[in-house]
């Protein structure tokens, strides 16, 4: 009963630059890196819907993307660096909130 908020990734084939066949390995590929963790919270509850088996470098997430292209180009290896971090330690948070 009441409203619900659905926060819902919907990616866009001519903005983010990757071939229109491909939007299911986009997705999928957001959810095994933990760029787009599936969880829920219930009257404040956190609850993780699925967790990956064996977590995905965020790299095969951005590497599907023609927006992403700048990452790959030589000496932004740092880049992937810091966008890996902050995916893991924006993981790791939900990961307390989810066990608290």
């Amino acid at each position: 009963p009441g409203a619900a908020f659905l926060n819902v990734m919907a990616p866009c084939p001519r903005g983010w630059r990757y071939p229109g066949n491909e939007l299911m390995n986009i997705c999928k590929a957001a959810v095994e890196t933990c760029v787009w963790p599936l969880f829920e919270v219930e009257e404040g509850v956190y609850k993780l819907n699925y967790q990956p088996k064996n977590k995905r470098p965020v790299e095969e997430y951005l590497k599907l993307q023609g927006r992403f292209s700048h990452v790959f180009k030589p000496g932004n290896e740092w880049m992937i660096e810091e966008i890996q971090k902050g995916v893991d330690q924006r993981w790791e948070h939900l990961l307390e909130l989810c066990h608290a």
